[in-house]
């Protein structure tokens, strides 16, 4: 949507302004204010994700709805519509669900199985909710607009943020802290012996996967969700600003809740929310300048 410019712009503004900072403070600020037994920033990198999830599961909601319209849609795809939905609340959970007792949350993994269940409750909720404010909608092609969503996250989570960690395996604060030859490492150089400080301490290779940050990315997932909802309905457009806002909100304490827990810094932060907010922007402009999408555009939003 076209009023959704400007906001985008000003909140990826402020990740590249967090980026550029980052690039010169990031081991001051790190040493100032976190450590890796800050229960605060803990507890927030574990429900952090669940939350970001619950945007996804929106989405999946929405193709739950799709797939209920018999009138509309032939079987085939009804099924690959409840496939879509089945898969994305799966997937969430998932992903959610192992941050509560891992590493990056109360690291006690033999209640794995309970941050599972903890994440099921609130993301089928979610999906409920996307089911309730989409059922109804009268757009053109919604699945499409469902779609983008889900194609943005992807983009944003895995060829982005996922190989970039592959790529520079940068060394967490709290390695940093804990082991004597793990050394701090800008975001754009790359730990080229990571292998060898693993085998050295017996560590494994999440302690280097450090940049960017996939809590970052995943509570970012609000954004693309809250910039298309108003496109499969009308009314969502009256808290689509209060929204967005909340999601900065909540984006920035998630984000500093990791800096604050000793498992990023402020440039992995500040790039993931870079990363998803660049391919929200993206799809924005797709979808106003796409014929495809026949979209309807509230004279007065513009």
């Amino acid at each position: 949507m076209k009023c959704m410019r400007i906001p985008l712009c000003i909140v990826f503004g402020i990740a590249i302004l967090g980026v550029i900072f980052g690039s010169f403070a990031d081991f001051q600020l790190s040493t100032a204010i976190a450590s890796k037994t800050n229960m605060v920033g803990i507890a927030l990198s574990a429900i952090g994700p669940t939350i970001g999830f619950c945007g996804l599961a929106l989405v999946g909601g929405g193709f739950f709805a799709l797939g209920l319209r018999k009138e509309e849609y032939r079987k085939s795809v009804r099924i690959t519509f409840f496939g879509l939905a089945a898969l994305i609340y799966a997937v969430s959970v998932f992903f959610a669900g192992q941050e509560y007792f891992s590493v990056n949350g109360f690291n006690k993994p033999e209640l794995k199985w309970l941050g599972y269940l903890i994440a099921a409750v609130p993301l089928g909720g979610a999906e409920f909710l996307g089911y309730r404010l989409f059922k109804d909608t009268t757009r053109a092609r919604p699945w499409a607009i469902l779609g983008i969503i889900t194609v943005i996250c992807f983009i944003a989570l895995v060829p982005l943020v996922t190989v970039l960690k592959e790529i520079f395996h940068r060394p967490r604060f709290r390695a940093i802290c804990d082991y004597e030859d793990i050394v701090f490492h800008p975001w754009y150089q790359r730990c080229a012996n990571y292998q060898d400080l693993m085998a050295q301490y017996q560590i494994k290779s999440e302690e280097f996967k450090s940049f960017p940050s996939g809590h970052a990315t995943e509570i970012s997932i609000l954004f693309p969700v809250i910039v298309f909802m108003p496109l499969l309905n009308d009314k969502l457009a009256r808290v689509q600003s209060r929204c967005f806002a909340a999601a900065g909100m909540l984006t920035i304490l998630v984000a500093f809740a990791r800096i604050l827990a000793g498992a990023h810094f402020l440039s992995d932060v500040s790039m993931a929310v870079a990363l998803m907010l660049a391919t929200t922007i993206a799809g924005n402009e797709i979808v106003l300048r796409v014929k495809f999408f026949k979209i309807r555009i509230d004279p007065i939003k513009e």
